[in-house]
């Protein structure tokens, strides 16, 4: 029979005769390699603990190793107390070990749930995207429409100043072509108004010269 890997009973601190004690042999080989599956020591401890022909150690002292320590009750209370303590910490070592899986597997669910509702990074910040999108989208407007404005402000600005050539400084000519100014009622430039207005209007029209027929008489 393959010999257990682990040993949970230290029977070298133990009384003598608990090295007779079958039941503390049964409860080591059924909880370790080979007869039980490779783990760690804190399940081979527990299962250890709770192997049936142990259990009446957690009343007393009597009914686990008494044909081999019989008539020994120091004997048998140091095995009892052994096994008591023993027990105690491994189902300490238990809970700790249970609360950090459970802390461990609650951390990792968190990370997890935080990765997969995150999302990328577009949609949680649209909102931005969509201002940013905006602001840029006004800033071409605004050029565009100042472009637009310029252009036909120059172009304006031109057509008076063709207007106003030859004309006093105190004498303009507004958008209607009118003369504007201290001086736009002199007779010198009102007469002349017409010359301003692009549709002519206001020019006299010169008479047509009519050419002279030559008679031609018959000579006798």
């Amino acid at each position: 029979m393959p010999q257990p890997v682990t040993t949970v009973v230290p029977f070298s601190s133990l009384p003598s005769c608990a090295v007779q004690c079958g039941p503390l042999y049964d409860a080591n080989g059924a909880c370790v390699p080979p007869a039980a599956p490779e783990t760690n020591e804190v399940t081979y401890d527990n299962c250890f603990c709770a192997y049936d022909t142990l259990q009446p150690f957690k009343q007393g002292t009597s009914g686990v190793c008494d044909s081999p320590c019989a008539g020994d009750t120091g004997a048998l209370s140091s095995i009892q107390s052994w096994f008591t303590s023993f027990c105690d910490k491994a189902a300490a070592a238990t809970t700790s070990s249970s609360s950090a899986t459970s802390s461990s597997t609650s951390s990792a669910d968190t990370a997890a749930s935080s990765d997969s509702g995150g999302g990328d990074w577009l949609s949680t910040h649209w909102k931005w995207v969509i201002m940013i999108v905006i602001i840029v989208v006004g800033i071409v407007g605004i050029w565009v429409g100042a472009c637009i404005w310029r252009r036909k402000y120059l172009r304006k600005k031109d057509r008076m100043y063709e207007l106003g050539k030859g004309l006093p400084s105190n004498i303009a000519v507004n958008t209607q072509g009118n003369l504007v100014g201290p001086g736009a009622r002199d007779s010198k430039y009102s007469n002349n108004q017409g010359m301003f207005m692009s549709s002519g209007a206001g020019l006299t029209e010169k008479p047509k010269k009519e050419r002279k027929k030559w008679a031609v008489t018959q000579r006798t």
